[in-house]
C-alpha cells in the first residue's frame, strides 16, 4: 500500500514540475453497505480499492471502513483519483482485521471483486445479496 501511495506523490510531483501545476482529478466515492439476513450490527464493514486486474490481498490504493449500527452503514472516501479500479468488500464477524491493512479471514462476509471507474462523484451500494461468507 504504502509503495502505490508513494508512486502516486511521485507523479503528483512530476506533474507539478512542469510550466504549472496540472491538478488531478479527484472525486468522491460513497455509498451504502447493508446486511440483513446475517446480523452482523456492531461490526465493522472494509471496502478495498484496489487495481482493475487486482485480488482482494493485492495492495490497496484506499480503504475504507464503517461501522454497521443495525442492518445499514454509509461510507464515503474523499479525494479518489480519477481511474479504474476494483474494489472489495467485507464484514469482519470475528473482529480480527488489522486497522491498518484489513483483509478477510475464515467466517467473515465477502463481497467479490466489483469493477469501479471513478469519473465524477460515484456512488456503489452494498446490498444484502452482496454478500457470502469466507470458507
Amino acid at each position: 500500500m504504502r509503495i502505490r501511495f508513494c508512486l502516486m506523490c511521485i507523479l503528483v510531483f512530476l506533474s507539478a514540475c512542469g510550466e504549472g501545476f496540472e491538478e488531478i482529478p479527484s472525486h468522491i466515492f460513497y455509498g451504502t453497505l447493508e446486511s440483513t439476513s446475517v446480523d452482523a450490527s456492531g461490526h465493522r464493514v472494509y471496502l478495498r480499492l484496489v487495481g482493475p486486474d487486482d485480488l482482494i490481498d493485492s495492495d490497496a490504493y484506499y480503504i475504507t471502513d464503517c461501522r454497521l449500527l443495525g442492518p445499514t452503514c454509509d461510507f464515503q472516501i474523499n479525494f479518489v483519483v480519477e481511474a479504474e479500479y476494483k474494489v472489495f468488500g467485507f464484514i469482519d464477524l470475528n473482529d480480527d482485521a488489522s486497522l491498518i491493512d484489513p483483509h478477510p479471514s475464515s467466517g467473515d462476509l465477502v463481497s467479490p471483486g466489483r469493477p469501479l471507474l471513478i469519473f465524477g462523484r460515484t456512488r456503489m451500494d452494498f446490498p444484502d445479496s452482496a454478500w457470502h461468507p469466507m470458507p
